[in-house]
């Protein structure tokens, strides 16, 4: 009888344990696991430091609408390309004009193709000073236009460094589509083709201004060699 005892006693207090450990082992914090390479957790940004870069004004430079957002100046003999946000476009045309001595501070960079590049907090030109300051907010938001057209490309924009479409060209209008779409469609999207489009125009915005006027739309379908995709 005292064995029966003895031995439920022993069967009990190891079911207790093993209990007890697997609580302990479910409530035990679990360290936080270190990233994966590649995975590193960001540091904080660096500080740039703000410079000053003076010199003469030799041409203006466009984005992809066409849309004055930069300047070359020359300085020390090296040509600089001076950033500075479209919105600023009507100000900064008024005073940085071919040949205008100018004083610029911002912080110096280095543009995708290697160039050296300036972004400008503020230009000072003809005793005139332009600030980096945010765009006003309209009033009214503006309305989204649909638009649904058709013609025939007379050129396919490239970007900068002349490696990949960002534009078709249509008459006045240039269609802007995602990068893939222009992969996919390459054989068809060229200049004499015709296509047909619908999608929304581009607002246009206070204070900005362009070298050329285009109608910028930015395309939901496309319809090139009798097929429509949408986009």
């Amino acid at each position: 009888m005292k064995n029966n005892v003895l031995n439920s006693g022993r069967k009990i207090a190891a079911a207790v344990f093993l209990m007890t450990a697997v609580v302990a082992n479910a409530q035990a914090p679990v360290p936080p696991s270190e990233p994966r390479p590649g995975m590193e957790r960001p540091g904080p940004e660096t500080i740039r430091e703000i410079s000053t870069v003076t010199g003469k004004v030799s041409k203006m430079a466009v984005n992809e609408d066409f849309v004055y957002d930069g300047f070359y100046i020359t300085s020390n003999g090296e040509s600089v390309l001076v950033k500075f946000p479209p919105h600023l476009g009507s100000q900064i045309t008024a005073l940085a004009k071919n040949g205008s001595s100018v004083s610029v501070k911002g912080i110096a960079d280095i543009a995708p193709n290697g160039e050296k590049s300036f972004r400008m907090n503020s230009l000072i030109a003809n005793g005139k000073t332009v600030e980096d300051v945010a765009p006003a907010i309209p009033q009214t938001p503006p309305q989204e236009v649909s638009v649904s057209e058709s013609g025939t490309i007379t050129q396919l924009q490239k970007n900068k460094e002349g490696d990949a479409v960002v534009g078709i060209i249509i008459g006045n209008t240039i269609l802007k589509m995602p990068p893939h779409i222009y992969q996919q469609q390459g054989q068809s999207l060229v200049n004499g083709a015709k296509i047909s489009f619908t999608g929304f125009k581009k607002p246009e915005n206070s204070g900005e201004v362009a070298e050329k006027k285009y109608t910028i739309v930015h395309a939901r379908t496309i319809s090139v060699n009798g097929k429509e995709y949408a986009l």
